[in-house]
């Protein structure tokens, strides 16, 4: 009687074309709005961790078919406010460049859920310009970004997970110039 050997294991190797095929299907899925950032994050993790085509296959299998509810509504590229703050979380469009114009407020970007309009290589660029006001920006684990720009009082800070990027997530660049305010980025 002969006993059934398990099937051997496929090279990790072997799987990079199919890789690098998941890996676009996922950042095609994020810029038409199917996936958010904080979702593509978590996906294109497992792509390079998965040790089989079956694992790769799951990472795509239940991708949304069509944009999602907060994608269709188009991506403003400058938010305003004179009096008031300025908040953006859950699901929401944002442009690989936006700006933030405050004269009094505060702006809290949770870019966690936010779907990026536009396709491309280059970073995903938040200009906040603010006379009174804090900034405090929330990105997924993952992701590359950095805080940079000028604040005459008050404190920057710079609080990411200290993990592995995410192959495939676009850097994340914030620039804050405020006369008055904390200026803040991290991660979930």
């Amino acid at each position: 009687m002969t006993v059934a050997q398990p099937p051997e294991p496929t090279p990790p190797e072997s799987l990079d074309p199919q890789r690098r095929s998941t890996q676009a299907q996922l950042e095609r899925a994020v810029g038409e709005g199917r996936l958010t950032l904080d979702e593509f994050t978590d996906r294109a993790a497992l792509v390079w961790k998965a040790q089989n085509p079956g694992d790769l296959d799951a990472v795509v299998a239940d991708l949304p078919p069509a944009p999602v509810v907060g994608s269709a509504s188009p991506a403003r590229s400058t938010l305003v406010s004179v009096i008031g703050d300025i908040r953006r979380r859950g699901r929401w469009a944002l442009r690989r460049k936006t700006t933030a114009v405050l004269l009094i407020g505060d702006v809290e970007l949770d870019l966690r859920g936010a779907v990026v309009t536009e396709q491309g290589s280059e970073p995903v660029t938040v200009d906040v310009w603010s006379i009174i006001g804090d900034t405090d920006i929330v990105v997924p684990e993952g992701v590359e970004a950095e805080l940079v720009g000028f604040t005459l009082l008050g404190d920057r800070r710079v609080d990411l997970a200290p993990v592995p990027r995410v192959p495939g997530t676009p850097t994340v660049r914030i620039r804050v110039f405020s006369l008055l305010g904390d200026a803040k980025l991290r991660s979930s």
